[in-house]
């Protein structure tokens, strides 16, 4: 069934309905088949080959949050959304664990995958998932997962699942799924004198001004457009959150009440640089939209 399915995805008539569509998983697969566990080519990067435990060990967060996109060549959503994927992996890179599985057929490992990766400049972990086993495989991956591509999931350290998409990726929902993963949170632990006495300042070597215009920089370089908040604040309007996310693709971040240490001044550096990138590629329309995160520049830069 697989089998015909993929090759009807491969005719032009569907073609027009594939930017809306997601799209059936497996080829079919041999149970004596076999080939190579991990191939490298002259046309792209090395595609390691792995069956259902594999993939089961592949799914175990490493201490990070875990993004797996499962995928295909022959799939048109999948190769559509893929530059996203590799923005992400540039932007998160050292901070999450971003890797891909491809769904292809294994004579593809050396031919069709690589070449693809290639193109796209795709530097992340890449996978081809080869079982006989569809069902399990898809079970053990999410129970919300028919079995179609693309998938986009994201895990928690824990192994939790924090994210599904099933379709093609959209950006700013990952990114702010991401960052909820990343910004430090409140914990039982917290007493009643720490709260009192937000913001906590003292200077860290990991939370400066600088360190904030930098991180600033590199995120507007990949198209990561966000404003951060911290302390006590008060409440922005959530029609007004998704206007800035819907028409600026711009999100916005809470750190909470606690302040890690220097975070006020990060934050204070992202913002400032972040309202400089903002206000070249908006105009002065956009600063008024934005006036609710601190941007008092300390210094000059």
């Amino acid at each position: 069934m697989f089998k015909s399915i993929k090759f009807l995805v491969k005719m032009a008539l569907f073609s027009c309905f594939a930017a809306s569509l997601s799209l059936p998983v497996f080829a079919h697969v041999p149970a004596n088949s076999k080939a190579p566990a991990a191939a490298k080519t002259a046309t792209g990067p090395k595609i390691t080959q792995i069956d259902i435990e594999g993939l089961r060990k592949l799914i175990k967060p490493n201490g990070k949050p875990l993004l797996i996109n499962f995928w295909a060549t022959w799939c048109d959503p999948c190769r559509e959304e893929f530059p996203d994927l590799v923005k992400l992996d540039t932007a998160y890179r050292g901070k999450i664990d971003l890797l891909t599985v491809s769904l292809d057929d294994l004579a593809d490992i050396n031919g069709d995958v690589p070449k693809f990766l290639s193109e796209m400049k795709a530097e992340m972990p890449a996978f081809l998932l080869h079982t006989p086993d569809e069902s399990a495989a898809i079970t053990m991956v999410s129970k919300d997962w028919a079995g179609n591509l693309p998938l986009t999931i994201l895990f928690t350290p824990a192994g939790d699942t924090a994210y599904l998409r099933n379709g093609k990726l959209r950006y700013a929902e990952a990114i702010t799924a991401i960052d909820k993963l990343l910004i430090p949170a409140a914990t039982s632990s917290i007493t009643n004198r720490q709260i009192t006495e937000l913001p906590i300042n003292s200077n860290s070597s990991q939370n400066t001004f600088e360190k904030g215009v930098a991180d600033a920089q590199r995120d507007f370089s990949v198209g990561n457009l966000r404003r951060l908040r911290y302390g006590l604040t008060v409440n922005i309007p959530a029609e007004q959150l998704d206007r800035l996310r819907k028409k600026y693709s711009i999100s916005v971040e809470e750190s909470g009440c606690l302040i890690v240490p220097g975070y006020d001044k990060y934050v204070v550096g992202y913002n400032s640089a972040t309202k400089k990138f903002l206000q070249k590629k908006f105009g002065a329309d956009i600063l008024p939209k934005i006036a609710f995160a601190p941007t008092e520049i300390p210094v000059s830069y």
